[in-house]
């Protein structure tokens, strides 16, 4: 029989899941006729799959690991990928509330009154880092490597860059970029160069603060299998 930490962290990661999924399901348009692939080029539903995809398999295996061990147990992958999943996903809550989301009228069809935009950007980036913070198992400040996470907004930038080479509007006004700061077409090169180098930099910056702060939650005497 799975302990009660196990059981709670089972509960907390199904409705991570289960809000997540209907987030991306809404935003992306599945359930009133409007889906269309262009949604993938958005980072707020790239990262959100990808938490999606990631706690989902790691419910199945948690369920299947009675099968193959003979009691329930959580494998997560390594603190190093569990964080930069965390952080990823972090980065989409804090770009949108903090840059995106204050130049939009409530009115807007994107602002968090949104009920799938409250899930995709605020919801789910919560529930991960409460994840990460409170109920994952404890992560040896050693085995994170900021460096590696910065790897993530470069290649999605790059995405972009291919994306936007095809000219394929992404948007009703006929952009061929997702977003405002990362428009060539509109601001050039060197600025947008410029802001990259400084999200990339409040990335890094980010990785480190919690590089720091698993130095403050690290346990040498705790044990994973829960």
């Amino acid at each position: 029989m799975p302990n009660l930490k196990s059981i709670s962290l089972f509960i907390f990661r199904f409705f991570l899941i289960l809000g997540c999924g209907y987030g991306l399901l809404k935003e992306m348009g599945l359930f009133d006729g409007r889906f269309s692939l262009k949604h993938l080029v958005y980072y707020t539903i790239l990262s959100n799959l990808v938490i999606f995809l990631a706690y989902s398999y790691l419910l199945v295996r948690y369920l299947l690991s009675r099968k193959r061990f003979g009691h329930f147990e959580w494998r997560d992958f390594s603190p190093n990928v569990m964080s930069g999943l965390m952080l990823m996903i972090v980065v989409t809550g804090l770009i949108y509330n903090f840059i995106l989301a204050p130049t939009l009228p409530n009115s807007s069809p994107y602002s968090l009154t949104n009920l799938s935009n409250f899930l995709v950007h605020t919801y789910t980036p919560v529930m991960v880092f409460i994840d990460w913070l409170l109920l994952s198992r404890h992560r040896d400040p050693k085995q994170l490597h900021p460096l590696t996470w910065v790897v993530i907004p470069l290649v999605y930038w790059i995405f972009t860059i291919v994306y936007a080479s095809f000219k394929i509007p992404v948007n009703s006004q006929g952009g061929y970029y997702p977003y405002f700061f990362i428009n060539a077409d509109k601001y050039g090169w060197p600025q947008v160069f410029k802001n990259v180098g400084l999200l990339l930099v409040a990335f890094l910056v980010l990785g480190y603060l919690l590089k720091g702060l698993s130095y403050l939650l690290y346990d040498k005497s705790y044990h994973y299998r829960y």
